[in-house]
């Protein structure tokens, strides 16, 4: 789950709210490679490096002797004896300031080079958008290739601190030069912030009329679903008609990258947007309508890109799951190196191939699911950052009310499967098969993957196999949460006692005329049948033996949930304030070793859970509850109306007495004449009501079934 503010939380949940679509259109050549940059002076305190950083923002304020340049009022900062200390964002500054007119007694100019650049059709330069730093008025912007412009765009009486070119070709570029002879203000320094080989936009609801996204996961790795975008946008201008002469179509190139974002109005106004993916230009993912006044762009995340790529072996085969990641990501060019996260407690889990011809001839998107199934991860692209991800299971999400869903949730079962044959590469090519969840199930599936060499590294896969086998899937249609990630755990509030809870495993957004709505999830509620099968639930004081070959126990241990205090009544001048909501109980939740048949004391009071030497107050408060995801069942839930007996849920606090209403009337004698008045009362003022009380925890227990 994204992290988000509070304001984020009531507006997202809010009867009416207001949504806002962005994407950042970058068509640049993926394979760039920035080279140096030249200029005709430059201030010691320069950066040139961000001339390419995609930080547009203005350059900070720092006092200077350039003329009226700086203001006591707190706003400007003094730079450092040493330039090395700098660290804020300054882009190019010269050295050289222009004169009494603005003009420069010889032209200013910086020039940014690179290379792997195919074709250049546009390009931008961003100058500082603060009034004191001035803006070029007259300048040249040149491309070119071997020391020759082959585009010039000369600009005179210039008012904006960003121009944009376009309708240009020029093949092979390596440089782009900015040439300024005058500036908007007398006795200033020449200032660029950014310099853009390509297209680098914004684009919002204005500009698209159409967008939907679709995140996907596959937890057992036996498949590799991947995200899906699409945006469909006004070509009115015809800018990337194919058949286009002056247009850009010719600099669409596959692994572009395009991060979307959807946001939230707040109650104070501001727009807090979460991003939900990056999804990626790929072979032939375009096209035209309305005889090419539209133009839609179907796209695919970071592991799209990689899923029917061959993988081309490194020198020297990784040897962890986080090398395995980082050679995977530089399968895409240098600048997707580093472009990948691994939890930091699985990066350095041993995963290896007997050989280079066991891994020889397979795709990269069978590498990154044979890692993940190795090393008990699940493969995803990372919402916030785009980068390729293998993580762990985690055991938080949102909460789901009926209230926010356009569409009552509907729910079916999951699939079964019979038995799993692992081929182990552990040089003889042995067979290890494993009974599945289910041994009536018409499905079975072989794995044949080559980090698996023994039959315990086979039954840690098959532990993360079946665990997405047999129960349940929920199917719920939302109004659209941007918070929500693949691989939350959910909690689904079906009235006003009882929850059901899942692993997010899909969910889409769709973005029409303005509105965020009818966006589909899929929570799994696997039942997680192979290991940990057997399960009770104690809700009472007493005692609990161990059964007979059982080494090893997963307890949750709940705690009891806090009372919901009383609302207050009304008054004549006001209503009465809410009550405050019960907590959740504590949650402690472990794996633990046991000696066969140990006898444990069990207590379970509203002081807490306790279990032999494990309790409950040594554990954690969770804001939306703890899922028990091999269950589906929930606990420890804050502000329920109707806790369950026995989950630790916190009760609801009551609600404020309404407040009074009253009038006076004017009052009338025999004779028909006004002789006073009286207060007529209209609505007495209401009562609060009580807050629900907590109900205790319980304990937990999971232990294996026995195998055969």
């Amino acid at each position: 789950m994204l992290e988000c503010s509070d304001g984020y939380r009531s507006a997202i949940v809010g009867d009416a709210r207001r949504i806002f679509l962005k994407a950042v259109i970058d068509i640049i050549d993926p394979d760039i490679t920035y080279g140096s940059v030249s200029a005709s002076s430059e201030s010691r305190y320069s950066k040139r490096v961000q001339l390419h950083d995609k930080d547009f923002t203005a350059p900070v304020k720092y006092a200077t002797l350039e003329l009226n340049r700086w203001v006591l009022d707190g706003s400007w900062g003094v730079y450092p004896d040493n330039p090395a200390e700098l660290t804020d964002h300054m882009g190019f500054q010269s050295e050289v300031l222009c004169g009494e007119e603005g003009a420069f007694s010889t032209p200013a100019w910086v020039e940014m080079a690179f290379s792997n650049v195919s074709i250049l059709q546009a390009c931008s330069v961003y100058f500082s958008d603060n009034p004191e730093d001035g803006i070029p008025t007259d300048f040249t912007v040149e491309v070119k290739q071997g020391g020759t412009a082959y585009y010039t765009r000369t600009f005179t009486g210039n008012r904006e601190p960003r121009v944009s070119m376009d309708g240009f070709t020029v093949q092979n570029p390596d440089a782009i030069r900015v040439t300024v002879t005058r500036w908007s203000v007398p006795f200033r320094r020449f200032r660029a912030v950014e310099i853009v080989p390509g297209i680098y936009e914004e684009w919002t609801q204005d500009t698209i009329c159409e967008f939907s996204a679709r995140q996907e996961t596959n937890f057992s790795c036996l498949a590799l679903p991947y995200g899906t975008c699409t945006l469909k946008m006004d070509n009115l201008s015809r800018r990337f008609e194919p058949r286009s002469k002056n247009g850009v179509f010719q600099s669409i190139d596959e692994r572009q990258a395009i991060p979307v974002a959807i946001g939230v109005r707040l109650a104070d106004g501001s727009v807090e947007y979460k991003q939900i993916g990056v999804f990626y230009q790929y072979n032939g993912g375009w096209r035209t309508g309305n005889n090419g006044l539209s133009m839609q762009w179907d796209l695919v995340d970071i592991v799209g890109l990689l899923a029917g790529r061959e993988f081309i072996q490194p020198s020297v085969l990784p040897t962890t799951l986080e090398g395995w990641l980082a050679a995977l990501a530089a399968q895409l060019g240098p600048n997707f190196e580093g472009h990948y996260k691994v939890d930091p407690a699985y990066a350095d889990l041993p995963v290896t191939a007997s050989s280079a011809a066991d891994v020889a001839g397979k795709k990269c998107g069978d590498i990154l699911r044979f890692a993940c199934m190795a090393t008990g991860t699940f493969p995803r692209a990372d919402a916030a950052t785009g980068y390729l991800t293998a993580e762990p299971y985690w055991y938080q999400g949102n909460k789901l009310d009926l209230d926010n869903m356009t569409a009552y949730p509907t729910m079916k079962a999951n699939d079964d499967l019979a038995a799993i044959t692992f081929k182990l590469y552990d040089g003889s090519g042995t067979q290890y098969i494993v009974s599945g969840n289910a041994t009536a199930a018409s499905q079975t599936v072989t794995v044949d993957n080559p980090f698996l060499h023994t039959q315990a590294a086979a039954l840690t896969a098959a532990r993360q196999i079946l665990s997405t086998y047999g129960g349940n899937l929920l199917e719920v249609t939302g109004r659209g949460d941007m918070s929500s990630e693949i691989g939350d755990v959910d909690t689904v509030w079906l009235d006003q006692s009882s929850a059901s809870t899942g692993r997010r495993r899909a969910q889409g957004f769709t973005f029409s005329n303005g509105l965020l709505k009818n966006c589909p999830s899929v929570l799994l509620q696997a039942d997680g049948s192979f290991l940990f099968e057997e399960r009770v639930v104690l809700t009472e004081s007493g005692t609990w033996t161990g059964p007979a070959g059982v080494g090893k126990l997963r307890l949750i241990l709940v705690g009891p949930g806090a009372d919901g205090t009383d609302g207050t009544d009304g008054d004549w001048d006001a209503a009465g304030l809410d009550g405050v909501d019960g907590v959740g109980g504590l949650v402690w939740a472990g794996t633990v070793d046991i000696n066969d048949q140990q006898i444990f004391s069990v207590s379970v009071t509203e002081a807490g859970t306790i279990f032999g030497p494990y309790s409950s107050a040594n554990g954690q408060r969770f804001p939306l509850g703890y899922t028990d995801i091999a269950s589906g069942a929930s606990y420890a839930r804050t502000g329920v109306k109707a806790p369950l007996a026995g989950s630790g849920d916190g009760g609801a606090g009551g609600r404020g007495g309404a407040q009074g209403r009253r009038h006076r009337e004017t009052t009338y004698g025999e004779d028909g004449k006004p002789n006073g008045s009286k207060t007529v009362i209209d609505v007495r003022p209401g009562n609060g009501t009580v807050g629900t009380t907590g109900v205790t925890g319980c304990a937990v227990i999971y232990w294996d079934k026995e195998s055969t």
